[in-house]
């Protein structure tokens, strides 16, 4: 069967999307072949008082700069970022963690970008008024995840072409598997909640897999490939989690629903939460529909938010 292009996909009737997300595939290509030469640190700290490596300055100044200049785009808001940076025109919105899973870098284990898509809403933004979010995944193979209103598909980058970075699909809409085969928890075992600690006994009962490295989008990838369950919960010291709403959990939560499963804060959707600041955390809940309602009824049995 031949390979669908983006082109194909997103279609004439939404020229001005179509341009926007090549530019932002055409990027990410930029972001992959850099990763082999930049692993030094930038000597700098992001505004959550996370350490900034070399490549994490660079890829944040690249998406932003040419997104802003691409006359398509109005805002962007980055983690990298303590503002909205802008442009004077544009139709579009962006979110985007230009770098995540950077502490994997020197291991030479997987490495993403995130980005959220709005049509003319000022930020920060309700997940529910995405227009589109997608991933691309680092791994053996450059892939990108895109999440549109018709649903979810894959597509694999094979080099470049007359119009630039040429991303290849099946053209299927993905949907969790069934039966989840995958878990992954994020934060220290010893500083989960209870009722997080439960259910994760109730997952190793199932004989679930754990797959867990440090990288939202290649942990989340497994469970979009093998159906399961993943989060980074609230903690103990720590309750709002550690997932920022704008850039990691409304784009993958996004992609989530999209792809027929739940996204929770483990009391309600993400992407109905109401946002109070760019800089903003969540609890993260993502995937099988069936073990997030499971979880989020704990909160009923116990009769506590914590």
């Amino acid at each position: 069967m031949k390979g669908k292009t983006l082109k194909d996909v997103i279609g004439t009737e939404e020229r001005s999307l179509y341009k926007l997300i090549s530019l932002i595939a055409d990027l990410s290509t930029l972001v992959r072949e850099m990763i082999p030469r930049e692993l030094g640190f930038a000597g700098g700290i992001n505004p959550y008082g996370e350490k900034q490596l070399q490549i994490d300055v660079w890829s944040n100044d690249l998406f932003t700069k040419k997104l802003l200049r691409s006359g398509l785009v109005r805002r962007v808001a980055s983690e990298e970022m303590e503002e909205v940076a802008e442009a004077k025109a544009g139709e579009y919105s962006i979110v985007l963690d230009p770098l995540d899973g950077s502490s994997n870098l020197k291991s030479n284990n997987l490495l993403g970008t995130i980005v959220g898509v709005y049509r003319e809403k000022p930020l920060p933004a309700r997940g529910r008024d995405l227009h589109a979010a997608m991933y691309f995944l680092y791994g053996p193979f450059h892939q990108l995840v895109l999440a549109l209103e018709d649903g979810v598909r894959t597509f694999a980058a094979l080099g470049r072409g007359s119009e630039g970075a040429r991303f290849v699909s099946d053209g299927l809409i993905r949907q969790l598997p069934k039966p989840p085969m995958v878990y992954g928890i994020g934060g220290l075992r010893e500083k989960w909640t209870p009722r997080v600690r439960e259910f994760v006994e109730s997952l190793e009962k199932r004989k679930m897999s754990l797959r867990y490295g440090g990288s939202f989008v290649g942990d989340y990838n497994q469970v979009l490939t093998k159906g399961g369950f993943f989060a980074y919960p609230e903690l103990t010291d720590a309750p709002e989690g550690k997932y920022r709403l704008q850039f990691e959990s409304n784009p993958i939560g996004f992609i989530t629903e999209k792809a027929g499963g739940q996204a929770s804060t483990g009391m309600g959707r993400i992407l109905d939460v109401e946002p109070t600041s760019i800089v903003q955390r969540i609890p993260t809940y993502l995937g099988d529909s069936e073990l997030v309602q499971e979880f989020q009824s704990t909160y009923k049995y116990k009769g506590q938010t914590v």
